[in-house]
């Protein structure tokens, strides 16, 4: 792993401004944060990103190479991912022990593309004066969220829920395929579950968000023993 500690606060700038997670955040907000809470990182194929059972409050952003999510003791990964995706915002959000594993795959191994690339190629260029290699991510730890106003913590945390959303129906329908069963998640009555166990919490603000996230995240390691359990 290396770190590219020599890129300027105006690619920081523009690489937080490319990203789905902050589009909201007008040039102002950005340059408010503070620098030693992100970082851009170099990763060789086979190292890891996230350790599954950690307790690090950091998230990661793919910007240049490929990636896999590994449960321990399974025979397949859970997910793929692809520049522009994030992984670690459970932790990262709520402090919980990772779930899973995250692996750099090499080029050659990646069974997916991305539809573009993340990264402009002058950004690519002014990391890579350093050294070049297999994968880029930006890494924000956990601390960066106290210098976010309460709305932008929410903004950011509906995106957050939005993907996990979208990463549990993946994982449903390849329990279905490994399994042979139809099973079914109408996640609308789950969160109608949600409310009643917390009443008088409203689900839309900050708080019942982060109750929301943490139950997700919980189905999310529900479905990952189904699938290691099938392998």
């Amino acid at each position: 792993m290396i770190t590219y500690d020599h890129l300027g606060l105006d690619y920081l700038g523009e690489i937080l401004r490319s990203l789905v997670l902050f589009e909201s955040l007008n040039a102002a907000d950005l340059a408010e944060l503070p620098q030693e809470y992100i970082q851009v990182l170099g990763y060789d194929a086979g190292e890891s990103l996230i350790q599954e059972g950690g307790s690090d409050r950091v998230l990661f952003v793919l910007l240049h190479g490929f990636a896999s999510v590994v449960k321990e003791g399974a025979g397949i990964s859970m997910a793929n991912m692809k520049p522009g995706d994030f992984f670690g915002e459970v932790g990262f959000l709520t402090g919980r022990k990772r779930l899973t594993n995250v692996v750099v795959q090499p080029p050659s191994l990646a069974p997916i593309r991305p539809e573009r690339p993340q990264l402009g190629d002058h950004i690519l260029q002014a990391i890579f004066k350093k050294q070049k290699k297999v994968a880029v991510v930006l890494r924000l730890d956990g601390q960066i969220l106290h210098y976010f106003s309460p709305s932008q913590r929410l903004m950011l945390k509906n995106k957050v829920i939005d993907q996990l959303m979208a990463r549990i129906a993946e994982m449903v329908d390849k329990v279905r395929a490994m399994q042979g069963t139809f099973m079914e998640l109408d996640m609308a009555k789950e969160l109608e579950k949600v409310a009643q166990r917390h009443v008088g919490l409203s689900i839309d603000s900050e708080p019942g968000r982060d109750v929301i996230i943490n139950y997700i995240a919980e189905w999310i390691d529900r479905l990952n023993r189904q699938l290691t359990e099938v392998y």
